[in-house]
C-alpha cells in the first residue's frame, strides 16, 4: 500500500500530496520508472479534478473523459525506492477548449526533482470528438493564474533528429488498454523503455521529455514503433496506417546514480 498523505487544495489553487516510492514503482536501478511517474501525474490531476467537481465518475456520467494532448517533463534527479516525494499540481486558465495543468515534485528539503507542463482536452466517448466543460453544465475551470514554467513548452515543435530509423512491429495487448477503450497514454513510455537493454538503462537516463499525442490507439491496430538515436537525442514515434498516434523527443545524459 502506498503511503500517501493527502492535502486538500489550498487557497493558492494548488493540490498537494506526498508520494512514497514503492517497489512496483522502481526499476532495476531503484529509480522511479518513467511510466509510473506519468501515471502518478495523471492520478494526482484526477484527484484534484475530483475536488474541483469534474473527476472521472462525474465526467463519465456525461459520457466524456479527459484526454492528454501534450507533455513537457524535465527531470532534475530521479526519486528512488522508499523516498518520499512532495507532489503538487495546479491548473492554469483554459483557452479554446484546451486545459493546461502543471506539476512540481520536490524532495523533503524542497529541492525540485521533476517539473512538468501538460495540455488536456475533453472528448465525447460516443463521438470521439472534442467537447468543453462549459457545454456540460459542470463547474467552471479555474481562471486564476498560478505559475507557468519558463523552461517548459508543451507546444514546442518536435524536431526529428538525423539518424537511422529502427522499426519494430507491435500489436497492443490486453494490458495496454484502459477503461476508456484505448491504449493508456502511459504505456507509450513503457514501450519506449523496453527498446533499450539493461546495460543502456544503467548508463544513461532521460532528463527531458517532449511528448505529443495525436491519435488514440483502439483495439486491433497494428503499430510501428520507430526509434532514432542521435547522441543525446532519442526520437520515438508510434504510427499505423491511420497516421501518427504519438511522438516524443527525449534528451538523455549519463546516469550518475545508477
Amino acid at each position: 500500500m502506498k503511503n500517501n498523505n493527502i492535502y486538500a487544495a489550498g487557497p493558492d489553487g494548488r493540490f498537494r500530496e506526498n508520494r512514497l516510492i514503492m517497489a512496483d514503482d522502481a526499476d532495476i536501478n531503484y529509480k522511479w520508472k518513467l511510466q509510473s511517474i506519468l501515471a502518478w501525474m495523471q492520478e494526482l490531476g484526477d484527484r484534484h479534478s475530483r475536488v474541483l467537481g469534474y473527476g472521472f465518475e462525474t465526467l463519465r456520467e456525461q459520457n466524456i473523459c479527459w484526454v492528454v494532448l501534450r507533455y513537457h517533463i524535465k527531470i532534475s534527479s530521479y526519486p528512488r525506492l522508499y523516498e518520499t516525494v512532495s507532489t503538487t499540481t495546479w491548473p492554469e486558465p483554459s483557452r479554446l477548449g484546451i486545459y493546461p495543468r502543471m506539476f512540481l515534485f520536490e524532495d523533503e528539503s524542497g529541492a525540485t526533482k521533476i517539473h512538468a507542463s501538460s495540455l488536456w482536452s475533453l472528448i465525447d466517448l460516443d463521438e470521439r470528438s472534442k467537447t468543453d466543460l462549459a457545454n456540460q453544465g459542470l463547474p467552471a475551470y479555474p481562471a486564476q493564474k498560478i505559475q507557468n514554467f519558463d523552461d517548459l513548452s508543451p507546444l514546442a515543435k518536435i524536431i526529428v533528429p538525423e539518424g537511422e530509423t529502427e522499426i519494430i512491429k507491435y500489436s497492443p495487448v490486453y494490458s495496454d488498454f484502459d477503461m476508456n477503450g484505448h491504449v493508456n497514454n502511459t504505456n507509450y513510455l513503457q514501450w519506449f523503455d523496453d527498446l533499450f537493454s539493461l546495460e543502456e538503462h544503467g548508463k544513461h537516463e532521460v532528463r527531458d521529455l517532449l511528448m505529443q499525442y495525436n491519435l488514440e490507439v483502439r483495439p486491433d491496430v497494428e503499430l510501428e514503433l520507430k526509434l532514432i538515436r542521435n547522441k543525446e537525442k532519442l526520437y520515438f514515434a508510434v504510427d499505423s496506417e491511420a497516421g501518427n498516434h504519438f511522438k516524443m523527443l527525449a534528451i538523455i545524459s549519463s546516469c550518475p546514480s545508477c
